[in-house]
Parts: structure tokens; C-alpha cells; sequence
């Protein structure tokens, strides 16, 4: 994704209103993703080396922040403190909040947080009045700049000049200076434009690219004066964004030479920019970390069962043994000779029978160790399916399992997983703090309403068995029919349920179930006192009866959020 100087003002220009509010609460949202809380709205900064951002953001954040010295020192120190500026540094791909504030003391202080978005050298810091640096997030230390505490602050060098403050003719005569094509020349020469902004300003001028000293002095005119354009924007709010075959393509300039192309706010526009090239968030890295754990597990419990089904195939036909044994010791009486093979008629079907015996035993001892096959046999079946019985409910546990954690939409979600985890095995048990964990709180299960009822969404298992546990009997139960979903639970609160309360349910277990991308589900739905969960069943694994089910058409009905 593209950020670059000018994408950046127009994302400052849309939080612009932020200043004068005050700073409630900063999280450190994921390892190089922050989120700045303020009175009114909020602000979300990624240090993401292959795509680093800054953008507006309603999140709605009250789980605990990753604990990192950067983030406790944000915490610790400006929390509670108002914003009087965010500014950006030229048209770089630098941005400075300063903050001012009374600390625990009620001494007045002043702080400035620099976020720098330049690839794989993002960073953000923490300056004091002197412009010395407090609290750096990526120490760095080399023959060209220095990034550590107690040290003075001074941008990274800019290969380009600021067209701030640039006449036409100079923007001309540097221009010209150039012996690159105009695209290049462009980037290289003036600070905040993007190999990509600079072909774009080409392409929406409909200009050859070539050696600006190539070009008519008209149209050299008509570049430096859209330059200027540019630079002076500093109110544009916009971006414009285009759907290619590599992901929704973000840009300053207009896109039409390339086809058609929306104009929206810049957050919304990186967003969209984000969503469409797959940038892996800290959320999806945890989620895809349990799920490959979750995998593994899966592999062991289908090894193990393919080795009990090959086991219980040998014993498949022990039945035999039993009849063999019954068969000799009704002809004992004529079978007096040890021998290696006795042909007997089965009284039942009339068949000859031939039946291999150890010549080394008697004809009773032969019989007697038909007997004991059989039940050697009888009870190492009864043991094999037991167990795959056991395997298998387990593989549905681990399904289940998976699904939920393919649900969750938030660091604290994925946090509350580590129980359930640590209880099946997946991950190491881990020694808590009693006074941590006393303080830590759960989300609680997703809670949606329409038309006066109120319907509980579990996040993960435990919480699936919490909210159906907790239901009153006459509550409403909804489920997936067949597939790993959540739990969702419609309070009846002495209401008569109406077939639209039924529908909206059965859509929220649709939703949060593997069959949402199927587009339809069928869902069954009974009353609470008909879900039973066995005894020593996993997390959220029930048994259901007396229930109705409807089927569900996602494509087509939509679903509200909570």
C-alpha cells in the first residue's frame, strides 16, 4: 500500500479536529499497531514495515494494552494529557502530536510524539521540551542518525525539497535540473511524492513521460502549477481509490486515466487499501498461530485413529472364534485324535465348516483356546471403539475450537482463548499473577438487539457454555445444524417470541458459524431446557432435542451489528 507525504496530509487534515481533546487511554493494539484514544474520537498508528499508516479510528478499545516499555511509558505519562497540535513535518512522512499536561505531581509538562512512516525505518518516539528523546519504540543507532533515549531529535535527511513555500519557477527550474523522466524526476526531486503519486500526476495530466527538458514550456507550466495545487491542499480530506488485480489502489491524484475510481474519506480509503491486500494484522497473526497449533494437534488425533481402525479391523471377525469353540465342543465326543483341520457341519446354516486347529492340543484344548480368542478379542473391541469414540469427539472439539477462533475480532478476544488452550493441551500452561488475574476482565458474549429482544453471541466455548448455563429454561437456543458455530441465546423476558425474533436468531448462528461464506445454513433452535451437556464434555459441546430448524439465506438477509 502507498503512504507517502501526500496521502499523509490528507489523512491529518481529516483528524485535524482531534486537537484540543484529550488523550483518555493509548494501547499498543498489536507488535507495531497503536491506538490513541481520545475524548471524541480516536487514532490508529501501524509501524508495519511493508505498510506503515496513521488513520482515523472509532475502535472501540478497553482491553488491555500489550505491555511494552514504549507502550507502559505512553501510558504512564501522557495519558490524561490534551493534544494542542498534530502537524506534519514538510509534506514528509512525518507526524508530530504535542501534548500538554499536569502530571501526578501537578507539574505542567509538555510532550511531543513523532511518528515516522518510512517503511521499514517506522518508528514513533517520545520528546521532551528539549527535543530530547525520552522513549523511542525501535532503538536505532547508525553512522547517519542516531534514535535513543537521551538524545536530540533531527528528521531523517530528505533526498527531495519541500514544494512548500516553492515558486512556479523554481519548481520549473528544478525540474529541469533533472536528467530522469518526469515521473522520477518528480519523485526525486520534491520531498512526499510516491514512485506511484508521481506516475499518477503523469498519467492525470496526460503528459509524455519524459526529460522535463523534452516537454513545451506550456506544458512544463502546467506541471509545476498542479505541483503547487498540491502542495497548498492542506484541507483535502480525500482519496481516490481504484479496484485492481492486486488490491484497491490508493492515491492523491485522481485515478480516471486508469478507469473508474471512487473519491472517499483518506481513513476509509486506507482501510479499504488494507482489508483489500491482505495486510496481516497482530489479530490474525495469534489467530493463524492457535490455528496452526490446532492443526497440528489434528494430524496426531488423525494418526492415532487410523491406527485403531486398522486394529479393530483385525478383530473384526472374532465372532468366528466363538462359533469355532461351540462347534468342536458339540463334537467332542466323536473328535479323539489331535488333528490340524476338523470339517464340522453349523447346525445353524447347514455349511461344512473347516476349521484349523494346533495339532500340538487336544480338541477340547483347541476349543478352550477358541474361547479365549473370542474373549481377548470381544474386549480389545470394546476398548478400540472407546477410545475412537474419545479420538473422535475430540477432532469435533478441535473443529469447534478452531471455528471459534476463527471468530475472534480482537487481541482480548484471542486472549481469553489461553484457558480453553491450555486445558486441551495446545499450549503450556502458564503461571499467572493472582492479582493480574483478578484485575484482567472478560468482554462477555457479543450482544445484538432488534425489536425489543436481546440475543447473547458466545466468543469462544467457555463463554458458549457460560451463556447457555445462565439462560433460563424458556429461553430460546440457536445453532448451526451440523457445522462448529457459536451458541446464541435469545432472552425471552416473559415476551411471546415472534417468528421475526426466530429468524434474526437463527441469521446471528448462521453468521457466526463455518457456513457463513455458504451463503445458506440451516440452523436449528429449541428451548434451553432441552440443551443438555454431557458429563466430562468438552467446552461448548452440548446435545440438543425437541428442536425446529429453518434455513437461512445469508446472500440475502442482512445481518445487524452489535
Amino acid at each position: 500500500m502507498v503512504f507517502d507525504g501526500l496521502i499523509l496530509q490528507r489523512v491529518l487534515a481529516e483528524i485535524s479536529d482531534v486537537s484540543g481533546q484529550q488523550l483518555r487511554q493509548v494501547y499498543q493494539i498489536g507488535r507495531s499497531e497503536f491506538f490513541f484514544k481520545f475524548s471524541k474520537r480516536g487514532i490508529e498508528i501501524s509501524l508495519n514495515p511493508s505498510s506503515p499508516y496513521i488513520i482515523e479510528s472509532n475502535r472501540n478499545q478497553n482491553s488491555p494494552s500489550i505491555e511494552t516499555p514504549f507502550s507502559l511509558f505512553l501510558r504512564r505519562h501522557i495519558n490524561g494529557f490534551f493534544l494542542t497540535k498534530i502537524a506534519q513535518l514538510d509534506i514528509d512522512r512525518i507526524t508530530r502530536m504535542d501534548f500538554e499536561g499536569r502530571d501526578a505531581f501537578g507539574e505542567r509538562n509538555r510532550y511531543s510524539v513523532i511518528a515516522e512512516f518510512i517503511g521499514p525505518g517506522s518508528n514513533i518516539m517520545v520528546l521532551d521540551e528539549e527535543e530530547r528523546i525520552l522513549q523511542v519504540f525501535r532503538e536505532m543507532i547508525s553512522s547517519k542518525r542516531t534514535l535513543a533515549r537521551n538524545v536530540e531529535y533531527y528528521p531523517p535527511d530528505s533526498p527531495g525539497k519541500s514544494l512548500r513555500n516553492m515558486s512556479k519557477k523554481n519548481i520549473k527550474l528544478t525540474l529541469l535540473q533533472s536528467g530522469d523522466i518526469l515521473s522520477r524526476a518528480i519523485m526525486k526531486s520534491f520531498t512526499g511524492f510516491s514512485r506511484a503519486t508521481a506516475e499518477n500526476i503523469v498519467g492525470f495530466l496526460q503528459i509524455e513521460d519524459v526529460v522535463p527538458s523534452s516537454l513545451r514550456e506550456e506544458l512544463l507550466d502546467e506541471v509545476a502549477e498542479f505541483l503547487m495545487s498540491l502542495s497548498l491542499d492542506t484541507n483535502g480530506r480525500s482519496l481516490f481509490v481504484i479496484d485492481g488485480t492486486k488490491g484497491a489502489e490508493i492515491s492523491p491524484i485522481p485515478l480516471d486515466h486508469k478507469g473508474r475510481c471512487e473519491k472517499v474519506g483518506a481513513s476509509e480509503a486506507i482501510r479499504r487499501a488494507i482489508k483489500s491486500s491482505g495486510l496481516e494484522t497482530e489479530v490474525d497473526r495469534r489467530k493463524q498461530s492457535i490455528i496452526r497449533k490446532i492443526d497440528k494437534s489434528f494430524k496426531r488425533l488423525f494418526k492415532l485413529i487410523d491406527i485403531l481402525e486398522t486394529e479393530l479391523s483385525e478383530v473384526e471377525n472374532y465372532r468366528d472364534f466363538k462359533k469355532y469353540g461351540e462347534l468342536i465342543t458339540a463334537n467332542l465326543y466323536r473328535l479323539r485324535e489331535r488333528r490340524e483341520t476338523v470339517e464340522l457341519e453349523d447346525w445353524e446354516t447347514g455349511e461344512t465348516v473347516e476349521i484349523s486347529l494346533d495339532s500340538r492340543l487336544t480338541p477340547s484344548e483347541n476349543a478352550q483356546l477358541f474361547f479365549k480368542y473370542y474373549s481377548k478379542s470381544l474386549r480389545k473391541e470394546i476398548q478400540l471403539k472407546k477410545r475412537l469414540r474419545v479420538l473422535r469427539d475430540e477432532v469435533n472439539y478441535l473443529d469447534q475450537l478452531k471455528e471459534m477462533v476463527s471468530q475472534a475480532e480482537s487481541l482480548e478476544d484471542v486472549r481469553e482463548f489461553s484457558s480453553e488452550l491450555e486445558e486441551a493441551g495446545i499450549r503450556r500452561k502458564e503461571k499467572i499473577d493472582k492479582k493480574r488475574k483478578k484485575r484482567s476482565q472478560k468482554s462477555g458474549p457479543r450482544v445484538f438487539e432488534r425489536n425489543g429482544f436481546k440475543f447473547l453471541v458466545g466468543r469462544n466455548n467457555i463463554e458458549n457454555d457460560e451463556i447457555t448455563k445462565n439462560a433460563s429454561r424458556d429461553d430460546i437456543w440457536f445453532h448451526a445444524r451440523g457445522i462448529p458455530g457459536a451458541h446464541v441465546i435469545l432472552k425471552k423476558a416473559g415476551k411471546e417470541i415472534t417468528p421475526e425474533a426466530i429468524l434474526y436468531g437463527s441469521l446471528l448462528a448462521a453468521k457466526y458459524s463455518r457456513g457463513r461464506q455458504s451463503g445458506k445454513v440451516d440452523v436449528a433452535h429449541t428451548e434451553v431446557k432441552n440443551v443438555k451437556k454431557p458429563k466430562g464434555a468438552k467446552p461448548g459441546m452440548v446435545t440438543y432435542r425437541k428442536f425446529e430448524s429453518i434455513t437461512v439465506d445469508l446472500t440475502k438477509e442482512m445481518v445487524g451489528r452489535n
